[in-house]
């Protein structure tokens, strides 16, 4: 029997949409094994402390920070998380005074998974509550100098984003992710690398 060619590239698409679509078939497998998708973990990185100071200018430093998060996935494109957040204590000295800020909170997110193979490629959003305080002391080494101000301390509440990667081998993950966020007047970010573990 004669074949033609354009039975051929229908036989051909056919089967390559075949192909697709098993390749395709194991993604809701990626669900955990639990039917709420539990999960606890943990995550160090560097973040970038962005602060407006009184009386001091622009504070902008880098400092190694962590996180510990809660989550669910009771879907595989949908999830939902909770972390807490700390960014450290950097601190500078000008030559003449110093300055220094600590910021912490606790953030909320929803959680969108791309429908891809082999690793969680997301985007999160939500909103976030961190306290930042910050001390100024315009000058340490004047040879008459004076008190410095009392702390600003301000806690501020603001959407937050952040996306990230991730490769789960059986309960564990191991994840990318890139946060970013609004408090003390400017736009303070986190990148880090962590863990987490279904139940």
């Amino acid at each position: 029997m004669h074949v033609n060619s354009d039975d051929r590239v229908r036989r051909f698409g056919c089967a390559a949409g075949v192909a697709a679509l098993a390749l395709l078939l194991p993604l809701p497998e990626a669900r955990a094994a639990g039917p709420l998708g539990l999960y606890v973990g943990g995550a160090f990185g560097q973040a970038r402390v962005d602060a407006s100071l009184p009386n001091a200018g622009q504070f902008r430093e880098d400092h190694s920070a962590f996180k510990i998060m809660a989550g669910l996935r009771p879907d595989p494109v949908l999830g939902a998380e909770l972390e807490y957040v700390d960014f450290g204590h950097p601190g500078r000295f000008n030559g003449i005074g110093g300055s220094d800020v600590s910021m912490k909170g606790a953030a909320a997110f929803g959680m969108f998974y791309l429908p891809v193979p082999l690793v969680d490629v997301y985007a999160k959003g939500g909103l976030a509550r961190l306290q930042s305080t910050a001390n100024v002391n315009p000058c340490v080494t004047c040879l008459n100098p004076v008190a410095p101000p009392p702390p600003r301390r301000s806690t501020n509440t603001s959407w937050t984003g952040a996306a990230g990667v991730q490769f789960k081998l059986g309960s564990v993950a191991v994840r990318g992710e890139y946060e970013r966020f609004n408090a003390a007047g400017d736009a303070p970010y986190l990148l880090s690398v962590g863990a987490s573990w279904t139940f």
